[in-house]
């Protein structure tokens, strides 16, 4: 792993947990939880589409199967909490994203198991 990337990812892991806490003490900690889950996603999905070191026998198929499954469980996982906030008061307008989120989610679905 590269000095570049490690940084980055210990930067975006310092960034989640103070969103988190931050969320937490001002009350809206389930919203704190779906932007942290959305973007985890999308930080693990450059980590698949962009490996350290490709490999002679690498399994091209199997990383775009892993890639669509992280991009489903974050539109799910976002979504799911979306609504939970949504339900707790953090935001009426959760109800109008969350929908989007878990529609999302299902069609990336479908598409990793077709």
């Amino acid at each position: 792993m590269t000095f570049t990337r490690a940084f980055a990812l210990s930067l975006f892991a310092i960034c989640a947990a103070a969103v988190l806490a931050t969320g937490y003490q001002g009350g809206e900690p389930w919203t704190a939880a779906a932007f942290v889950v959305f973007f985890t996603s999308r930080v693990a999905r450059w980590t698949i589409k962009h490996p350290p070191a490709r490999r002679c026998g690498d399994d091209a198929h199997g990383r775009a199967k892993r890639f669509l499954y992280i991009t489903t469980a974050g539109w799910l996982g976002a979504g799911a909490l979306a609504v939970t906030a949504a339900l707790r008061g953090e935001g009426g307008e959760w109800l109008y994203v969350a929908p989007f989120f878990l529609l999302m989610g299902a069609v990336n679905l479908y598409l990793a198991r077709v």
